[in-house]
């Protein structure tokens, strides 16, 4: 036999011999992953899971929601300046994927740049994953009948109990002002918002609403009609106390400005609070990200001067 073929041939025998290690290293492996992931799914209990990290002290908690009578604990993103505090509280709500597009599951929180900005400011800031989305625990229950049916004033309610739970839940933490809490929502998040300011919790006293509305499952198309999404937002306004700040961009293709609009009218119609409304400049291909993915400078100044105005702003920004 020449060289090469014997080498061949002792390389052979080498990997028969350690296949069974390779495949009991396999197994292994593999209980391991499954083991780790049933782990982080099992071992949760109310409050903060790690310690805070970072120069924003940021920090994973499970927050516990009760909707319902059915008890869920929400994947949240803490974030808090230096100190013992009290901080006034920011909580940021996210919005919903459009069907197919992204798995919820596979959501996590995020705005970073957004929480650091207020941070900065003086806030402790909470970006929860409300039930069935990143890691939270329960279903999806933020929407109220089919697309073809939609009920844009129920699902607002229904998304609006969660982001409730979380404010009622970390008010009672030391950290948190408990009398001063703002709530912030993006896209799905920014019409829950709207139904957080109808039930008027104890400690809200500001909303910021950014590219708020809900039913857009593609460019120019809302769920039952967008005169149903309109009327729903006027129905919201009735109740109204509190004073607001929207924010939408020239180029949002969920919500487009002549939408973002009508939504305005009918809900100041109603509304014993000012509303103040802010045209945002394109950004990027779709505007309805400006607050999720841009730089915080595009929408500062007005929200800024809506903080003063509500006498929550750091005084020393």
């Amino acid at each position: 036999m020449r060289a090469g073929g014997h080498r061949n041939w002792e390389r052979s025998l080498a990997i028969r011999r350690a296949a069974p290690q390779l495949t009991f290293l396999a197994i292994f492996l593999a209980f391991l992953t499954t083991s780790c992931a049933v782990n982080q799914t099992a071992d949760r209990y109310p409050g903060p899971a790690e310690a805070p990290l970072g120069p924003d002290n940021r920090q994973l908690w499970w927050v516990p929601i009760d909707v319902g009578g059915e008890q869920s604990l929400l994947q949240t993103a803490v974030y808090r300046p230096a100190g013992s505090g009290p901080f006034p509280l920011v909580t940021i709500n996210h919005g919903k994927p459009r069907p197919g597009s992204t798995d919820p599951s596979a959501m996590r929180p995020s705005f970073g740049a957004a929480a650091h900005w207020f941070v900065e400011r003086g806030f402790a800031v909470a970006v929860p994953m409300r039930r069935g989305y990143g890691l939270s625990s329960g279903p999806i229950s933020d929407t109220a009948g089919p697309c073809s049916d939609r009920d844009h004033f129920a699902t607002a309610l229904k998304t609006a109990a969660q982001m409730e739970g979380v404010v009622a839940y970390l008010r009672n933490q030391m950290f948190v002002d408990r009398n001063r809490v703002v709530v912030v929502g993006q896209s799905y998040g920014g019409l829950g918002a709207l139904g957080v300011a109808y039930d008027k919790p104890e400690g809200v006293i500001g909303i910021v609403n950014f590219a708020g509305g809900a039913g857009s499952n593609r460019p120019g198309e809302i769920c039952s009609g967008r005169e149903r999404l309109i009327s729903a937002v006027g129905k919201l306004g009735e109740r109204n106390l509190l004073p607001q700040i929207w924010l939408y961009a020239e180029n949002d293709h969920y919500f487009e400005p002549g939408l973002a609009h009508a939504m305005l009218d009918a809900y100041r119609a109603g509304s014993r609070a000012p509303i103040t409304f802010v045209d945002l400049p394109p950004f990027g291909d779709d505007g309805h990200f400006t607050f999720a993915r841009g730089d915080p400078a595009i929408w500062a100044s007005p929200v800024d001067r809506y903080l003063a105005s509500i006498q929550i702003a750091d005084k020393e920004h």
